[in-house]
């Protein structure tokens, strides 16, 4: 009866041993923890500076609320093929880059003098 000795990294097959691939625990579990960090910041939507200076020179905060809402009417209009989408908020009007999920503009109801809005082609209104 032959005996076999267990060898680290190595597997037995059919009477022949294989190398194991060396498996790093740790380092696949930060690899995933960073992949799954990275799809989610790609998945949140993100505010151009100009964006942000307008919300702060108007005074306007978005909840949490407001940005699953933002995030969800995005979704919408990508789906339906959108490139640039005007989206109406309560009295807010926001410009939003749908294939880089960015607010570009933000404009609230007393600061929509025109009422016009050009380049978007499409609305979602909430």
């Amino acid at each position: 009866m032959n005996k076999i000795a267990p060898v680290a990294n190595n597997v037995l097959s059919n009477n022949k041993v294989h190398e194991k691939p060396s498996v790093n625990a740790t380092h696949n579990k930060s690899d995933f923890a960073e992949v799954l960090k990275n799809q989610q910041r790609e998945m949140e939507m993100k505010f151009s500076i100009h964006a942000q200076e307008r919300l702060k020179q108007q005074n306007i905060t978005i909840t949490p609320q407001d940005m699953s809402m933002i995030s969800d009417a995005a979704k919408k209009a990508e789906m339906k093929g959108s490139k640039e989408s005007l989206i109406l908020l309560k009295d807010l009007a926001l410009v939003v880059n749908i294939s880089n999920k960015t607010v570009i503009t933000a404009i609230d109801k007393t600061r929509q003098k025109e009422k016009i809005f050009t380049n978007i082609d499409s609305t979602v209104i909430l």
